[in-house]
């Protein structure tokens, strides 16, 4: 049959707990619970061994990744490289090829500048719009210094060959005595 308790909460009789301490069933109890222990550690212990080897094979792979990328990032690096030199050589070629004059004319010019005495053994144009002339000046006294001189007051005035220039300047001058004849390495620019 079904009791129903109308009574307050407060005046309601409790029943009270019956604690039986019966030694056997704690000895049981100890056994089961120190085995689940056990066995949630060494499930634990798997678990954790197989994660840090699951992590091991990632980072390896990674490395493995990085070590591919940056062999990449140093084949970009080399390409870059020879990229920029070659559009400095590129806008090297347009600025020669903009200059509204004929090399030919400008090389034959200067030759019939050259002054007796005077060798030229170099030539050339350079990223920073300048025209370089390196030579060498041999001469019986000491007159080679004047006749490098000379040759660049030649050139000046020349107004056929200059027009296409703003300045000269003797950049470098080297004097080297042998015996009885004086030789000077020049080099003069030119600037456009």
């Amino acid at each position: 049959m079904i009791e129903i308790n109308l009574l307050p909460e407060e005046m309601r009789k409790r029943k009270k707990m019956n604690l039986k301490l019966d030694l056997e069933v704690i000895g049981k109890v100890k056994f089961l619970a120190g085995g689940a222990l056990a066995g949630i550690l060494v499930f634990l212990i798997i678990f954790l061994f197989a994660g840090s080897s699951i992590r091991k094979r990632q980072i390896i792979g990674m490395m493995m990744k990085e070590q591919a990328i940056s062999a990449e990032k140093a084949q970009a690096e080399e390409a870059n490289k020879e990229i920029i030199f070659l559009m400095a050589r590129l806008t090297e070629l347009n600025e020669i090829t903009k200059r509204k004059f004929i090399w030919s004319d400008k090389l034959n010019e200067l030759s019939d500048l050259v002054l007796p005495g005077i060798w030229l053994t170099r030539i050339y144009t350079d990223a920073d719009n300048r025209f370089i002339i390196e030579g060498s000046v041999i001469s019986k006294k000491e007159e080679a210094m004047a006749t490098v001189g000379k040759f660049m007051k030649d050139i000046r005035e020349r107004q056929t060959f200059f027009k296409d220039f703003s300045n000269i300047k003797l950049e470098s001058v080297q004097r080297k005595g042998t015996g009885d004849r004086d030789v000077v390495d020049y080099r003069i620019v030119l600037y456009f």
